[in-house]
């Protein structure tokens, strides 16, 4: 048995996030404004910024 399509779509049409995109072109200009130096240093320090972050343990 096969169903007729519908003009309506299974799912909501998405709508976009203004503050998702304002924060993302917020960071994006602040790291423009960066140094290397800076984006290296801040690369390397991402394992302490994010150290509360464990993945959960794998289980055998």
């Amino acid at each position: 048995m096969m169903t007729e399509p519908t003009d309506q779509p299974s799912f909501p049409r998405l709508r976009p996030s203004v503050s998702q995109n304002a924060s993302r072109q917020a960071e994006i200009a602040r790291v423009r404004r960066m140094t290397v130096e800076e984006r290296v240093k801040a690369a390397l320090g991402l394992g302490r910024r994010f150290a509360a972050l464990q993945p959960a343990p794998r289980k055998a």
